[in-house]
């Protein structure tokens, strides 16, 4: 019932791309509906139906190839070789161990994924501008419809900018330059700045079934908070009071609440939370996409879920990342013994496995050498990158429910921003200002998340400095209980890289990578790692495009 609710306002989506198709080429041309630019965008739920078809662009966020490079990049998760499985040419070891080139799949997928986006929002803006000419269309009713595509772009921009810092600009659909330039990542970042605070208060305020996945203004506040905590990182220049402004201007109209439940958030019904600020309405039918299960999976978790496809055993979590939680953490879950499978929920997938009728899951191709033999165990330690990692080694991702039954679509929404990533991004701010390990209100907040998702029983932090928990060997640093927690809390949620960069502590891929015995597997190094590569293909259809500095091959200019 729910996903109907959500995607009732989507319904017209296939009718308007075509409507909107041939507004962007020839108005006078005929259109053999009974929907057409003189009749349709009347009411606020016709120019939301059109506008399904930039929000559709999303799509891709949750399993896709940002997700990846975000999470597979840091301590938080890898994709081990498994004989012939996950080897595909060894682009998942490369992402993770940061040698990846201009020519891998996943860091040149991000540009496609944002720009496809960028064009569907231009289409769109474009669309309703010839519509107002024409004197079709109230300039006045669509104004909140143009800030919402605007700040929509922005959030495109925004995963941009993360990802290759130096990008085109490009704002026309009709007329748009085919060929265009790169601009810097400083002026990309005041682009995105402007277009934030011009179009955010002209968003609605209203957080219900009307505003549920679609940008708001407390959307727009979020991406803005975004780009100023990380703006040190990306322009030099910190901006840690605009971060606090944007925070706090969602914190204190009270919209949003921590929900008692971490798992609420993660559930197959989780459009409920009253965390979400900005969510993705994943439906096994009518919003594919979400494909964790399948990604993270042992071929055997098949007949534990009862799921209609068999999972690819692939995206699991590091050994040091799994031990950074307290055992008594709600968050982190309990293993499966080897003669009762654990029944609760968490972070993880680890220990033994079972059928949903209670029989082991036996693994009949497991390795000669596996430990445990063929009742299936995930383990917490990863024996090697490649190309011989264990088909049970590795923690998997549990943090989101497998429903019985599922398809290889999931039907949980998908939180991009939430209320706890609001609170430890304040805590953050505040600390970086004060410079203080114990800044009391900062303390406050993280512990406020900490124990009311984490529990009572793992007590308050008392400091925000301490060791990072990949490298306890630096010894205490700055922030890193801080940098701990929100791990531990934003876990596979697409920040873990954005995290490292800011604490300075991207480039340690060597103290969290598992053991690397693939020949020509190498570990990079060096800041401009930071900024991945412009991909190819776009490098040889646009000559002005410029390479990202630090890549060799490819770049015209």
């Amino acid at each position: 019932m729910k996903k109907f609710k959500i995607f009732n306002r989507f319904l017209l989506i296939g009718l308007l791309v075509a409507v909107t198709s041939q507004s962007c080429t020839n108005l006078d041309e005929d259109l053999y509906s009974e929907v057409t630019p003189d009749n349709f965008f009347q009411t606020e739920e016709q120019f939301v139906s059109a506008m399904a078809a930039a929000y559709t662009s999303l799509r891709g966020y949750a399993s896709g190839d940002y997700f990846a490079l975000s999470e597979i990049s840091t301590d938080e998760m890898v994709v081990p070789t498994r004989g012939q499985d996950w080897d595909d040419g060894g682009h998942w070891r490369r992402l993770h161990l940061h040698s990846w080139n201009f020519e891998d799949p996943v860091p040149g997928g991000v540009w496609g994924f944002a720009f496809g986006g960028i064009s569907n929002c231009n289409r769109m803006i474009y669309t309703f501008e010839v519509l107002i000419e024409e004197g079709k269309v109230d300039p006045d009713f669509a104004e909140p419809f143009f800030a919402e595509l605007r700040v929509l772009r922005a959030f495109f921009y925004y995963v941009l900018i993360d990802v290759y810092g130096n990008v085109p600009i490009v704002t026309k659909f009709a007329g748009a330059d085919p060929a265009p330039p790169n601009k810097s990542r400083a002026e990309v970042f005041q682009f995105i700045i402007n277009d934030l605070n011009e179009n955010i208060p002209k968003l609605s305020k209203a957080v219900d079934q009307s505003t549920y996945a679609r940008v708001n203004y407390y959307v727009g506040q979020m991406i803005l908070a975004k780009m100023y905590l990380n703006a040190e990182a990306w322009i030099g220049q910190p901006m840690w009071d605009d971060a606090i402004t944007a925070l706090d201007k969602i914190i204190n109209d009270g919209k949003y609440t921590l929900e008692p439940n971490y798992f609420t958030n993660f559930d197959e019904s989780s459009e409920v939370s009253k965390e979400f600020i900005f969510a993705l309405p994943y439906d096994e039918v009518f919003y594919g996409g979400f494909n964790l299960n399948m990604r993270t999976l042992h071929y055997g978790s098949q007949d534990t879920y009862n799921l209609t496809s068999q999972p690819w055993n692939g995206f699991c979590s590091l050994e040091e990342f799994y031990n950074s939680y307290d055992d008594d953490d709600l968050r982190k879950g309990k293993p499966g013994l080897p003669d009762a499978p654990y029944t609760g929920r968490g972070n993880f997938l680890v220990g033994y496995q079972f059928k949903s009728n209670g029989e082991p899951v036996i693994d009949t191709g497991a390795e000669d050498n596996d430990p445990d033999g063929p009742h299936l165990n995930f383990t917490p330690e990863i024996n090697e990158l490649g190309p011989q990692a264990l088909r049970q080694a590795g923690a998997r991702i549990g943090k989101w429910e497998f429903a019985l039954g599922s398809t290889p679509n999931m039907s949980n929404d998908y939180g991009v921003f939430r209320y706890a990533d609001v609170l430890l991004m304040k805590a953050e701010a505040l600390w970086r200002l004060s410079g203080n390990a114990t800044d009391a209100e900062a303390l406050a907040l993280v512990n406020l998340v900490r124990s009311t998702h984490g529990g009572p029983a793992i007590g308050l932090i008392t400091s925000l400095d301490g060791p990072v928990s990949f490298a306890p060997e630096l010894g205490v640093i700055p922030g890193g209980e801080l940098l701990n927690e929100r791990g531990r809390e934003m876990a596979f949620e697409s920040s873990r890289r954005q995290d490292l960069i800011r604490w300075g502590l991207f480039d340690n891929v060597d103290k969290w990578a598992p053991p690397v015995n693939n020949p020509g597997d190498v570990i990079g190094t060096g800041d401009y790692l930071e900024l991945y590569p412009i991909p190819r293909g776009q490098l040889d259809a646009n000559k002005n495009l410029v390479q990202n500095p630090g890549y060799s091959g490819g770049g015209g200019g």
